[in-house]
Protein backbone atom coordinates (compact mmCIF):
# COMPACT_ATOMS: atom_id res chain seq x y z
CA UNK A 1 0.00 0.00 0.00
CA UNK A 2 1.76 3.69 -0.99
CA UNK A 3 0.94 6.69 0.92
CA UNK A 4 -2.23 7.42 2.79
CA UNK A 5 -3.48 11.40 2.89
CA UNK A 6 -6.67 13.02 4.78
CA UNK A 7 -7.39 16.71 4.25
CA UNK A 8 -8.82 18.31 6.79
CA UNK A 9 -9.35 22.23 8.05
CA UNK A 10 -8.02 23.39 11.08
CA UNK A 11 -7.97 26.84 13.00
CA UNK A 12 -4.40 26.94 14.18
CA UNK A 13 -1.00 25.44 13.59
CA UNK A 14 -1.20 24.69 17.28
CA UNK A 15 -4.56 22.85 17.77
CA UNK A 16 -2.95 20.24 15.02
CA UNK A 17 -0.16 19.34 16.89
CA UNK A 18 -1.34 19.71 19.86
CA UNK A 19 -3.56 16.92 18.49
CA UNK A 20 -0.87 14.84 17.10
CA UNK A 21 0.94 14.87 20.07
CA UNK A 22 -1.69 14.17 22.29
CA UNK A 23 -3.28 11.25 20.19
CA UNK A 24 -0.07 9.20 18.79
CA UNK A 25 -0.43 11.26 15.54
CA UNK A 26 -3.32 9.27 14.10
CA UNK A 27 -5.48 11.13 11.54
CA UNK A 28 -7.80 13.79 12.73
CA UNK A 29 -9.96 12.98 10.44
CA UNK A 30 -12.90 11.50 10.60
CA UNK A 31 -13.56 12.78 14.59
CA UNK A 32 -11.57 15.80 15.44
CA UNK A 33 -11.13 18.03 12.19
CA UNK A 34 -13.77 18.68 9.03
CA UNK A 35 -12.10 17.04 7.05
CA UNK A 36 -11.91 14.28 3.88
CA UNK A 37 -10.52 10.92 3.92
CA UNK A 38 -8.83 10.65 0.18
CA UNK A 39 -6.10 8.18 0.60
CA UNK A 40 -4.18 8.27 -2.71
CA UNK A 41 -4.14 12.02 -3.59
CA UNK A 42 -1.20 13.89 -3.01
CA UNK A 43 -1.47 17.63 -2.36
CA UNK A 44 1.67 18.37 -4.63
CA UNK A 45 1.26 16.00 -7.45
CA UNK A 46 -2.27 14.86 -7.82
CA UNK A 47 -4.19 17.68 -6.36
CA UNK A 48 -2.21 20.18 -7.66
CA UNK A 49 -2.92 18.94 -11.35
CA UNK A 50 -6.82 19.73 -10.36
CA UNK A 51 -6.03 22.90 -9.26
CA UNK A 52 -4.17 23.49 -12.73
CA UNK A 53 -7.07 22.27 -14.54
CA UNK A 54 -9.90 24.24 -12.28
CA UNK A 55 -7.28 27.50 -13.12
CA UNK A 56 -6.47 26.98 -16.92
CA UNK A 57 -2.80 26.88 -16.39
CA UNK A 58 0.06 24.03 -16.32
CA UNK A 59 1.11 22.02 -13.63
CA UNK A 60 4.47 22.64 -11.96
CA UNK A 61 5.89 21.34 -9.06
CA UNK A 62 4.55 24.29 -6.16
CA UNK A 63 1.52 24.90 -8.03
CA UNK A 64 0.35 23.67 -4.58
CA UNK A 65 2.67 25.19 -2.37
CA UNK A 66 2.52 23.48 1.64
CA UNK A 67 5.11 23.64 4.53
CA UNK A 68 5.56 20.66 7.01
CA UNK A 69 4.03 21.67 10.57
CA UNK A 70 4.35 18.55 12.16
CA UNK A 71 6.43 16.62 13.88
CA UNK A 72 8.37 19.77 14.65
CA UNK A 73 11.32 20.05 13.32
CA UNK A 74 10.61 17.03 11.18
CA UNK A 75 12.11 18.99 7.83
CA UNK A 76 15.84 17.81 9.40
CA UNK A 77 14.75 14.19 10.81
CA UNK A 78 15.38 11.91 7.94
CA UNK A 79 14.59 8.77 10.08
CA UNK A 80 11.51 9.99 10.91
CA UNK A 81 9.09 7.37 9.02
CA UNK A 82 6.12 9.32 9.64
CA UNK A 83 2.59 10.39 9.96
CA UNK A 84 3.46 13.83 8.88
CA UNK A 85 1.13 16.75 8.44
CA UNK A 86 1.32 19.72 5.88
CA UNK A 87 -0.04 23.18 5.60
CA UNK A 88 -1.25 24.08 2.44
CA UNK A 89 -1.05 27.79 0.90
CA UNK A 90 -4.12 29.93 1.15
CA UNK A 91 -4.04 30.61 -2.35
CA UNK A 92 -4.25 26.98 -3.05
CA UNK A 93 -7.59 26.76 -0.35
CA UNK A 94 -8.99 30.06 -2.57
CA UNK A 95 -8.83 28.54 -5.94
CA UNK A 96 -10.43 25.36 -4.85
CA UNK A 97 -12.46 27.28 -2.94
CA UNK A 98 -13.62 29.19 -6.30
CA UNK A 99 -14.64 25.65 -8.81
CA UNK A 100 -18.40 26.44 -10.11
CA UNK A 101 -20.01 23.89 -9.74
CA UNK A 102 -21.13 23.66 -13.15
CA UNK A 103 -17.60 23.45 -14.27
CA UNK A 104 -17.32 19.98 -11.67
CA UNK A 105 -18.10 17.07 -14.15
CA UNK A 106 -15.78 18.52 -17.06
CA UNK A 107 -12.90 19.24 -14.32
CA UNK A 108 -13.35 15.24 -12.99
CA UNK A 109 -13.06 13.99 -16.86
CA UNK A 110 -9.76 15.96 -17.58
CA UNK A 111 -8.50 15.03 -13.80
CA UNK A 112 -9.12 11.50 -14.72
CA UNK A 113 -6.49 11.52 -17.73
CA UNK A 114 -3.61 12.22 -15.32
CA UNK A 115 -0.64 9.78 -15.11
CA UNK A 116 -1.02 9.11 -11.33
CA UNK A 117 -4.20 7.50 -11.46
CA UNK A 118 -2.84 5.06 -13.91
CA UNK A 119 -5.80 4.77 -16.13
CA UNK A 120 -8.16 3.48 -13.05
CA UNK A 121 -9.85 6.71 -12.07
CA UNK A 122 -13.82 6.65 -12.08
CA UNK A 123 -14.99 9.33 -13.16
CA UNK A 124 -17.67 9.69 -10.78
CA UNK A 125 -15.84 9.32 -7.76
CA UNK A 126 -13.58 12.42 -8.63
CA UNK A 127 -17.03 14.41 -9.36
CA UNK A 128 -17.66 13.55 -5.62
CA UNK A 129 -13.89 14.42 -5.01
CA UNK A 130 -13.57 17.85 -6.62
CA UNK A 131 -17.24 18.54 -4.71
CA UNK A 132 -15.50 17.68 -1.24
CA UNK A 133 -12.51 19.38 -1.81
CA UNK A 134 -14.41 22.72 -2.92
CA UNK A 135 -16.74 22.37 -0.11
CA UNK A 136 -14.26 22.04 2.34
CA UNK A 137 -12.20 24.92 1.05
CA UNK A 138 -14.79 27.48 1.25
CA UNK A 139 -15.81 26.59 4.95
CA UNK A 140 -11.80 26.62 5.70
CA UNK A 141 -11.80 30.03 4.00
CA UNK A 142 -14.97 31.36 5.37
CA UNK A 143 -14.05 30.65 8.85
CA UNK A 144 -10.26 31.52 7.99
CA UNK A 145 -8.71 28.50 8.41
CA UNK A 146 -6.13 26.79 6.49
CA UNK A 147 -6.11 23.30 4.66
CA UNK A 148 -4.00 20.62 6.10
CA UNK A 149 -2.76 17.22 4.62
CA UNK A 150 -1.94 14.31 7.04
CA UNK A 151 -0.08 12.26 5.71
CA UNK A 152 1.36 8.48 6.55
CA UNK A 153 3.40 5.53 5.02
Amino acid sequence: MGVLFDYFRAPSEAEVRGHMNENDAASPVPGVFDGIELKTIDPCVILGQLVAFATDQEWRPGLVDERLIWPEGGEQDMAHEGPWVTVLDDRARDELAGIPADQVPGLADRWATVEEFGGYADNEFLREVIADFTALATRAREHGESLHCWMSL
